[in-house]
C-alpha cells in the first residue's frame, strides 16, 4: 500500500501498518490490567483503518504528524506500567509518520539582498585631463575678479541688509522698549478624597479539559481517593479492586501500602468472627483474600500465619439450638456436649431425639469403673447442644 503524499513520492505503509496491529494486538492483551487499555486499542484501530484507506475519513490527505500526536498517549500508558521497550516501539513509528508529512514549501517572492560592489576608485575620482582644465579656469576667474574689484552679488547683499536694518529699527521705536510679561500668581490645587481600592477579584480557576487523557499521577490519585472511601464504606471488595489499579502505578507509596495494611486487617477480622461462629470454610476462605493482598504488596504474613495456625489447633464443633431438631436427629451417635439453662453441663452421645425430648448415652466415672446409662433429657430445659464434628 502507498500514499502520493509523503515527500512527494510513494510511500511504503505496509510496514508501519503491521507494526501497529502488533502494538494493537499489546493493548488488547493487556486489557485486563488496565482500563484504558480498550480505549487506546480504539485508538490505533481508527489509525490503522485511516492508513489502511489512504486518506482521512473526511477524504482529506493523510495528517502524519496528528496520527503521530495520537500515539503519544499510547506509549505514555505502556511506560507508566513499566513496559518501556513497547514505549519505544511506539515512539519510533511516531517519528516515523512525523517524517511522512510533506515539507512546507518556502514562501514566493524572498527577496534576497545583493551585494553592493565596491566602486573604483578610478572611476570616482575624475579624469586627469578634466582636473586640469577646471584648475586653469579657477585661476582665470580670479584673475578676472581681482581686474574688475567688488562682485557684483556682494553688493547687492550689502545692499539688502542695510534695507533689513532701516526696518528693524523702525518697529523697535514704534513699539517701544520690551516689557516682560508678570507671571500669574501659582494656584494651589484643591485635594481631591483618593477612592478606596477596589479588592481583586479571586484568580479564576484553569478548566481541565474534560476528553484529555488523565496522567499517570492523576490516574493514582483517583484511584487511591476511590479506595479510601470504599474503606470508609466498608466495601472491602471494592477497596482491593482500587488498591489494584493505584498499584500497578506505584505499588511502593506508603499511603498504598497503608491502605492494603488496614485491608488486611479487616480481613482478619472477619476471618476471627466466622471462626467464632463455627464457619470455617469462611474464616480459611477470608484468610487466604488477605494473604494474597500481603503478598502484592509485600506486607509481613506473620499475622495471618498466626490466624490459620489457631484456626487450626481448633476443634470442630458447631453449636446447635434445641428446636433444631432435624440437625440433631442427623447428629445421633455424635459426641455432644449439652448445655442446660440451670447451667450444668451433660456430656455424651445422641442415642435419639423426638418432638420433646434429647436421650443421651453417659459414660460416668463412679468409683473407678465406667457407669453408662441412658439420660432423658427435656428439649425445654436444654440452652444449646454443642456437635463435635472430628468425632464418629
Amino acid at each position: 500500500m502507498t500514499n502520493e503524499e509523503g515527500n512527494g513520492k510513494d510511500v511504503e505503509l505496509r510496514p508501519l501498518i503491521a507494526r501497529l496491529k502488533e502494538i494493537e494486538r499489546k493493548c488488547d492483551s493487556m486489557g485486563t490490567r488496565n482500563e484504558e487499555f480498550p480505549l487506546m486499542k480504539d485508538r490505533l484501530t481508527s489509525i490503522i483503518a485511516r492508513l489502511q484507506a489512504g486518506e482521512e475519513p473526511s477524504g482529506e490527505p493523510l495528517a502524519y504528524r496528528a496520527m503521530a500526536r495520537e500515539l503519544f498517549p499510547v506509549a505514555h500508558l505502556f511506560e507508566s506500567v513499566g513496559f518501556m521497550g513497547i514505549g519505544k516501539e511506539i515512539a519510533h513509528v511516531e517519528r516515523a509518520l512525523q517524517e511522512l508529512e510533506p515539507a512546507t514549501a518556502s514562501p514566493d517572492g524572498v527577496s534576497v539582498t545583493a551585494r553592493r560592489s565596491p566602486t573604483s576608485s578610478a572611476a570616482a575620482e575624475p579624469p586627469t585631463s578634466e582636473s586640469g582644465e577646471r584648475d586653469v579656469d579657477d585661476a582665470d576667474g580670479e584673475e578676472e575678479t581681482s581686474r574688475e574689484g567688488v562682485p557684483k552679488p556682494i553688493l547687492g547683499g550689502v545692499f539688502v541688509l542695510m534695507i533689513a536694518i532701516v526696518v528693524a529699527a523702525s518697529i523697535i521705536l514704534e513699539l517701544g522698549p520690551f516689557q516682560p510679561k508678570a507671571e500669574p500668581t501659582p494656584t494651589l490645587p484643591t485635594p481631591t478624597p483618593q477612592p478606596s481600592p477596589t479588592p481583586e477579584p479571586p484568580p479564576t480557576p484553569l478548566q481541565r479539559d474534560p476528553n484529555a487523557t488523565p496522567s499517570p499521577r492523576e490516574r493514582y490519585a483517583e484511584a487511591l481517593a476511590q479506595a479510601r472511601l470504599s474503606l470508609s464504606e466498608g466495601d472491602l471488595d471494592a477497596t482491593v479492586k482500587y488498591i489494584a489499579i493505584a498499584g500497578l502505578i506505584d505499588r511502593n507509596d506508603n499511603s498504598v501500602l497503608e491502605v492494603a495494611q488496614e485491608v488486611l486487617h479487616r480481613l482478619l477480622g472477619q476471618a476471627n468472627a466466622a471462626a467464632a461462629e463455627f464457619n470455617w470454610a469462611e474464616a480459611a476462605r477470608l484468610a487466604a483474600e488477605a494473604r494474597s493482598i500481603a503478598n502484592q504488596f509485600s506486607l509481613d504474613t506473620r499475622i495471618i500465619d498466626a490466624a490459620e495456625n489457631r484456626y487450626a489447633e481448633m476443634q470442630l464443633y458447631r453449636i446447635v439450638q434445641p428446636s433444631a431438631t432435624q440437625t440433631l436427629r442427623a447428629a445421633i451417635g455424635k459426641q455432644v456436649e449439652v448445655k442446660l439453662n440451670n447451667g450444668s453441663v451433660l456430656i455424651g452421645r445422641i442415642a435419639s431425639i423426638n418432638s420433646s425430648e434429647l436421650v443421651l448415652d453417659i459414660d460416668d466415672d463412679v468409683g473407678g469403673g465406667f457407669v453408662s446409662f441412658t439420660d432423658e433429657i427435656p428439649l425445654t430445659t436444654v440452652r444449646w447442644v454443642k456437635i463435635w464434628e472430628d468425632q464418629p
